[in-house]
Parts: C-alpha cells; sequence; structure tokens
C-alpha cells in the first residue's frame, strides 16, 4: 500500500473505551480492505453512531480525572474531523456528502510558462487524486500491476496477452454486465488490473475510454463489483512563450508543457503551417486549454490561439484562432479564412495563384498566344513546396527552361511538376516514396523565370491539364453571420497573446530574394516542359 492510501485512509485516533464497555472492534473496520458495495453497486452512506454513554461509576458519578481524559479524547476526535474536512469512505473516497463533480468547461485558472520555467517538463499536478485508482498499487511489492492496450485485437485476446486468465476475464466482463458493453472496444482503450502475488487473486480492474470516462471493478468479499468512476475534471487555460533553439519538441518541454501540445499544435496549424518547418530561431505564443482529472494534468483539449514568429525577419507573423463549436469548429487566421483539403493539397499552403491554366494565355513579353500548361503561386525565395499528393519521385534536376524541376508520378497517372525551384529537399532521389504534404523543394527563380515564384503542372497521359480540376485543397472563409463573433474571439485572444513575454529573437540575416508581388511572373514558352 502506498504512502497516498496511508493517508487517504487515516481516521481519528479513538479514544480508549470507559471501563465496563466492548472493546471490541466495530462491524466496519478502517483499515485496508474494501468495504462491500450495496446491490445496486453503490457504496454504502456513512453512519455516526452515537457514543455510547459512560457507566456510572460506585460513588454514583466519575472522578474528575476521568473527566477530564474524555473531554480531551472528544476533542482530539472533533479536531480531527475538522482538519481532514469530513468522513472517508475505508477505500479512501469522498463521502457521500463530499460528491465529486464535473466542473463547468470554462476556463477557471490561468498559468503562465515560458522557456525559462526553472522546472522543465510535464505540467505539475496541483492536488493529489481523491477518488482510488488501480495504478495507486504501484510501488507495492506484493502487488503485480498490468497496464495494457486494447489495440487491433479483440478484447478477450487483449485481456489474454496481457496475462489475464479466462476465469479472470470472465469475472471482469460479468462484473460490468449492465455497466459498460465490451462489444466494440477501442483500439486506443487502455486497461489496468491489479493481482496478489502470492495468492494470484485480482485485486481490481480498471477500464479507461478516455481520462475522464473511466470503468472500475474491484474485489469485495470475493466478488467484482463494477461502476463507472465519478472523476473531477476541472478544465482551465495556460499561455505559454518560448524560442526554438534544438528543436520544437525540446523547446515545449523547456516551457514546461508537457509533448501533448505537439499534436494539439499540429491540429491548429493544419493548412497554415507545417511543424516541420518550424526551424531554430522561431518563436511561438501559444493559449491552450488544458483539462486536470482528480487535479493531476490530463491532456491539452484546444490551442485556442497560437502566434507564430519565423526566424527570418522578411516574413510576416502567423496568428491563427480557434472559433467554432463541435464539427464547426476550426483554426483561422486573421483574415478569417481556414485552409480545406480536397483529395489534392496545395503545394504551398495559403499562397496566391498569380496565373491561372490557359491554353490561349496571350505571352506578356512576346504578346502573342501561347498556352500556360499549369499555375503560378507567389512565394518568396526558400518558401517550402509539399508533394500534393503520395506518389513515386520521377525526377529531380535542373530541367533547363523550368530550372530545378521535381516530377512525381502518382498512382492514377498523373504526373506532377514543380518548376523553378531554389534548391531540393534533402535526399531526394528518383524511384523514392513520396508521401503527400512531404518536403520536396523550396521556391526559387531558376530557369527561364524573371523572379522567384513555383510553376505547379500536372499531366495525363501527354497531355496538360488544369491542376484546379484535380478539387485540390482551397481556402474557406467565415460566414458574414459569423465576423462578428470571430472578431471578438480574435480581440480577446490578441489581448492574451500580446500578454506573453517572449525571449529575445536571435540575430539572422534578412533573405534576400524578391517577393513575388514586386515582380513580374513572366513564363517562359518552354516552361510547360
Amino acid at each position: 500500500m502506498d504512502a497516498e492510501e496511508v493517508t487517504n485512509n487515516a481516521e481519528a485516533p479513538a479514544a480508549s473505551p470507559p471501563p465496563g464497555t466492548d472493546a471490541s472492534p466495530p462491524d466496519d473496520p478502517i483499515d485496508d480492505v474494501p468495504p462491500p458495495f450495496s446491490e445496486e453497486g453503490q457504496e454504502p452512506e456513512p453512519q455516526l453512531e452515537a457514543a455510547p454513554e459512560p457507566p456510572a461509576e460506585a460513588d454514583g458519578g466519575w472522578s474528575a480525572s476521568r473527566k477530564r481524559t474524555y473531554a480531551a479524547a472528544g476533542f482530539v476526535f472533533l479536531a480531527t474531523v475538522a482538519l481532514y474536512g469530513g468522513l472517508r469512505h475505508p477505500s479512501g473516497e469522498v463521502a457521500p456528502s463530499l460528491a465529486v463533480t464535473t466542473t463547468a468547461a470554462t476556463p477557471t485558472a490561468s498559468a503562465t510558462a515560458t522557456n525559462a520555467a526553472a522546472d522543465a517538463g510535464a505540467p505539475e499536478a496541483d492536488a493529489r487524486p481523491r477518488t482510488f485508482r488501480v495504478a495507486s498499487y504501484k510501488g507495492d511489492d506484493a502487488v503485480e500491476l498490468v497496464e495494457a492496450t486494447v489495440g487491433k485485437r479483440t478484447l478477450l485476446a487483449a485481456f489474454a496477452k496481457a496475462g489475464l486468465s479466462h476465469n479472470e476475464s470472465a469475472r471482469v466482463l460479468k462484473a460490468f454486465d449492465g455497466q459498460r458493453r465490451f462489444d466494440k472496444p477501442g483500439p486506443k482503450d487502455t486497461f489496468t488490473f491489479a493481482r496478489d502475488k502470492a495468492s494470484r487473486k485480482l485485486l481490481a480492474f480498471e477500464y479507461e475510454v478516455s481520462p475522464t470516462e473511466v470503468f472500475q471493478a474491484r474485489d469485495t468479499d470475493g466478488h467484482l463489483v463494477a461502476k463507472k468512476l465519478d472523476l473531477t475534471v476541472e478544465r482551465r487555460r495556460v499561455t505559454a512563450g518560448f524560442l526554438v533553439a534544438d528543436g520544437l519538441k525540446a523547446a515545449i518541454t523547456q516551457a514546461s508543457l508537457d509533448a501533448d501540445v505537439l499534436k494539439r499544435l499540429d491540429d491548429a496549424l493544419d493548412g497554415h503551417l507545417e511543424l516541420a518547418d518550424i526551424h531554430a530561431g522561431a518563436r511561438l505564443r501559444i493559449v491552450a486549454t488544458e483539462a486536470r482529472v482528480e487535479g493531476v494534468f490530463s491532456r491539452y483539449e484546444t490551442i485556442e490561439a497560437v502566434e507564430y514568429l519565423p526566424p527570418r525577419n522578411n516574413v510576416a507573423p502567423l496568428r491563427v484562432y480557434a472559433f467554432g463549436e463541435g464539427k464547426k469548429a476550426a483554426h483561422y487566421d486573421a483574415k478569417g479564412q481556414r485552409p480545406y483539403h480536397g483529395g489534392w493539397r496545395m503545394p504551398i499552403p495559403l499562397a496566391r495563384i498569380t496565373s491561372r491554366f490557359n491554353p490561349h494565355r496571350m505571352h506578356p513579353v512576346l504578346h502573342r498566344v501561347m498556352p500556360h500548361n499549369g499555375i503560378d503561386f507567389a512565394g518568396s525565395t526558400g518558401t517550402p513546396v509539399y508533394a500534393v499528393a503520395p506518389g513515386t519521385l520521377k525526377f529531380a534536376a535542373d530541367s533547363g527552361p523550368c530550372g530545378n524541376m521535381v516530377q512525381i508520378l502518382h498512382s492514377n497517372g498523373l504526373v506532377s511538376a514543380y518548376c523553378h525551384l531554389s534548391k531540393f529537399a534533402p535526399s531526394l532521389k528518383a524511384g523514392q516514396k513520396v508521401e503527400g504534404r512531404q518536403l520536396v523543394g523550396y521556391v526559387g527563380q531558376t530557369g527561364r523565370v524573371t523572379g522567384p515564384h513555383l510553376h505547379f503542372a500536372v499531366k495525363k497521359g501527354a497531355a496538360f491539364i488544369d491542376p484546379l480540376s484535380l478539387k485540390m485543397g482551397g481556402v474557406q472563409v467565415l460566414p458574414k453571420g459569423d465576423r462578428d463573433a470571430f472578431g471578438e474571439k480574435k480581440k480577446e485572444m490578441d489581448a492574451l497573446l500580446d500578454g506573453i513575454a517572449l525571449p529575445t529573437a536571435p540575430v539572422t540575416d534578412a533573405d534576400g530574394g524578391a517577393e513575388a508581388d514586386d515582380v513580374n511572373l513572366d513564363e517562359d514558352p518552354d516552361d510547360d516542359k
């Protein structure tokens, strides 16, 4: 039994009984054995029995010294009850008079972390768990504690792999009959069980669907009694600002954030920015909502707002804001725009199209009709370019008029081409498999062009087709009816972001590449190679 259980099971010191009274233990002793539950699976209501009347002594009353002794004992009992805030069930759970409830989802507290925090790592617990959890057996040398994930197996197969016998599995499932159906377990569901090493007796079992949805069965007089745990859940807002020096994950840890924030950050920036493109020298400010279960950090539920300050001072900062509820929730930029995904992805997220596919285009320099067999995306030199879909790398080299070009053969026979790149992504070679959204190169102005941009083309057989006909991802703008509410949310988040302290940005040289908006994006007649 660990220290936490000892603390939870502690009771007020009992006074010695008066002479003549029964000194045997009460019917429901407070010890390490959990009490039985009622037939309905509920804990019995703790009752306070009236103190026994002291027997009269032969001389017609107690002595003054005895009266003082019992008065002192009574004071110690009352003081101990006041100290512990009420009676506790022998299992360590709060008695019904101190019912555990779920708090509102509104953030109730604020905490700020910076990359200079003294205690790096995950958020610390601000309170000891108040509900018995099977994991509390950890550290008990007499108990075997096993934790496992269901995975892609059947539930019985997962139980067997974890070490539960057929009979033990049957006992667990029977205990949960009417409490929880296990016909469709989730692959990420986890379970934990504790077993006495000497007797091999199953002491407790716990099944976790999520940190807030937990089912538990405990041995009571030889029977497993199951229930769904009623856990205290607190949601609160946290803010952090940090500099990326040795990688994003290391920066997050140094800012006293849990690594779980990476998943939420990836969701928030999806389509706006790739996490792989956040390099040393970048700075971020984050406003997030975290959930704490029983006072212990559980996970980050959402990123309410994030600001990205790139290491290059000629690239504009990016801020995105969470807006909407349920399935409509998404992260929008300051203009109220968010990217959406089609079957194919854009090679440069949110980039402006400066020239569209046009078989009858009038050449801007030669002043004669010459086809433009692709689309042009604005971008400064060094802007990352990504594969629009999975495929096989067909070509990555200097192609003449198209400059540095990458070609990818996709499963449907289409070939995508990325032209005028300043350089290729590392380790690209013909024949290798390429994933969708994989970095393939960087915007440049190699070949016959007058300024940096990406020329993107798609071929079907021997003919060029309009890339936009492939239902590529695009940009969705907030409806007019939501813009006022978004503006209010943005104003609130901007105030929070502006109030987060940031480390000083490192001194870097500005990228000398020309902005695509400032040049004539002229295409050479051979640009459709």
